[in-house]
């Protein structure tokens, strides 16, 4: 098939200086065929994961108060755990969301084998969420698209570049299957992945990303990933608070960031081997699940409830506390699984909470609790992953609710500025940092060991 040659101009590290780029017809369609095949994962995984959540709680509500069945059931966690364990040992990039090692995938910094990682990548995702840990589907669809992207580069031969845009394609094309969120999806390509706006790029994502987006919709509906009912907008003369909102967002998204790391640290220190991390992981889960089974999950669940049935304020304080605790103890052991649906359940908790304050305080109406857990649920994914825009559109995607848009660009807006007045790096570039300091270890080691098996002593 005969080649189209566009030349593109954007912005380089090299002052500005413009490249051309050499496109093929087969790298356009390309996206569409990325997103018709990443989507059917992303959908597959979002299936088996609904399926095996429904069937996980109801087996945990069987063995409560049964002691010998809650014997068994931690018996089987154990078992769960170690066979994850071992996906992470054998398919060491099919580890966390996944994310990072996409980032990796585009620089270059990283080379995953994509039949491994697709394989271990789903089987750890389904265990995981069978055991009930705090993480969410988002991570893994978009490293399933990614590899899925990968795949049909090495099918049709492309080169690097042209693999480095399908892989994002299917990334992209992962997230919109996986949120219902089309322009989502390509703005994560350009802001989170790319980090740069390129027209033959979005134009790529974008195909990959609609086409997703309409085999999921045809799959589960029109309807958003969340059902909130909101009474009305937040009237104008509230806005003030908004910013109060926006600090306390930017306060626990940087608090979610030192956390969430925090963890990966203290697995690092057990005296156990890695291989065991997801077996900690997995019984803690099954005590929590007998004792406050709230904060399992990703937490899509838990907001729909905290959205429909008010809790008291101290009650929001011990929930909050504890999903950050558990998310943390979740995906610090390594286990296949993403932290944006637990990130917008925490921001979620986090709107209750200062909307519960407020409004005892007499300051906003308590009417209006279900606009503070939708503005916050934006304003604390944009203070960990620091992607404004972003945030917004995947917020208003996922609950159909453009009434507050105002609102929420600046809740965003201020979580943004307060959580870089912090310090507190974008966790996906601190992720990022970690999984190529690890390989570096790793290389390192590995030059070590042949070093002294070539020593003569």
């Amino acid at each position: 098939m005969r080649k189209l040659v566009m030349e593109e101009r954007f912005h380089q590290s090299d002052g500005g200086k413009g490249r051309p780029v050499v496109w093929s017809r087969e790298t356009v369609l390309g996206g569409i065929l990325a997103g018709v095949l990443a989507g059917a994962v992303s959908i597959a995984y979002r299936l088996v994961l609904a399926a095996v959540g429904k069937f996980s709680r109801e087996v945990y509500t069987w063995a409560q108060g049964n002691s010998l069945l809650m014997l068994a059931v931690f018996a089987g966690l154990v078992v769960l755990g170690l066979v994850v364990g071992l996906l992470v040992k054998w398919v060491p990039l099919s580890s966390g969301s996944g994310i990072p090692q996409i980032q990796g995938e585009i620089t270059d910094e990283i080379d995953m084998r994509p039949w491994p990682v697709l394989g271990a990548k789903f089987l750890g995702g389904f265990l995981a969420n069978a055991a009930g840990l705090s993480l969410g589907r988002e991570g893994p669809s978009i490293q399933l698209g990614g590899a899925v992207g990968k795949l049909l580069s090495r099918l049709f031969k492309r080169d690097q570049n042209e693999e480095n845009y399908l892989v994002t394609a299917g990334a992209s094309a992962g997230l919109a299957a996986a949120f219902n969120a089309p322009i989502s999806g390509l703005l994560f390509a350009v802001e989170e992945l790319h980090k740069k706006i390129s027209p033959l790029l979005m134009i790529s994502v974008f195909l990959a990303s609609i086409t997703a987006d309409y085999l999921s919709k045809q799959c589960f509906g029109m309807k958003p990933i969340f059902h909130f009912s909101l009474e009305r907008a937040l009237p104008p003369e509230s806005y003030g608070w908004l910013i109060v909102l926006g600090i306390a967002c930017g306060l626990v998204g940087a608090l979610f960031n030192f956390v969430l790391l925090a963890g990966q640290d203290i697995y690092k220190k057990l005296p156990v081997p890695k291989v065991m991390w997801a077996v900690i992981a997995f019984l803690l889960s099954g005590v929590v699940a007998f004792t406050f089974p709230y904060i399992q999950g990703g937490g899509h669940d838990m907001l729909e409830q905290l959205a429909e049935h008010p809790e008291p304020l101290g009650f929001l304080l011990l929930l909050l506390f504890l999903k950050i605790v558990f998310t943390s103890a979740s995906y610090g052991s390594a286990v296949q699984g993403g932290i944006f649906l637990p990130v917008l359940a925490i921001g979620g908790v986090t709107g209750a909470v200062v909307l519960r304050t407020l409004a005892l305080l007499g300051m906003v109406s308590p009417e209006y609790y279900v606009n503070f857990i939708v503005l916050a649920m934006g304003g604390v994914l944009c203070g960990v992953i620091r992607t404004p825009i972003l945030s917004v559109l995947l917020v208003t995607e996922m609950t159909g609710e453009a009434s507050n848009i105002l609102g929420l660009c600046l809740v965003v807006a201020i979580a943004y500025l307060t959580a870089e007045l912090l310090k507190s790096k974008p966790i996906y570039e601190s992720l990022f940092e970690r999984l190529l300091a690890g390989k570096a270890a790793e290389r390192g080691d590995a030059v070590v060991d042949a070093d002294r098996e070539d020593d003569p002593k």
